[in-house]
């Protein structure tokens, strides 16, 4: 998450107990309409959430790639 994604949620949580900012503020603000900005917080917290799910993920990734393989062919020396 950039710094911009980091003021464009401390803005909507600051606006939160009043039902979210007015168009003015949020136009005024960054540039973007309620609902562009609206939108722009789902996909910050979607994005979020879908990085920190990899990062949960990457030790049980980790030991799957260094597991030794395991070969599933029979020996056959010595016949």
């Amino acid at each position: 998450m950039d710094r911009f994604d980091r003021e464009i949620l401390d803005f909507m949580r600051s606006w939160a107990p009043y039902g979210g900012p007015p168009t003015d503020q949020a136009l005024e603000e960054f540039g973007l309409t309620r609902d562009e900005l609206i939108e722009r917080v789902r996909l910050i917290v979607a994005t979020e959430a879908a990085r920190r799910e990899h990062e949960q993920q990457r030790p049980w990734l980790r030991l799957q790639n260094t597991a030794p393989a395991t070969d599933t062919k029979t020996s056959t020396k010595g016949h």
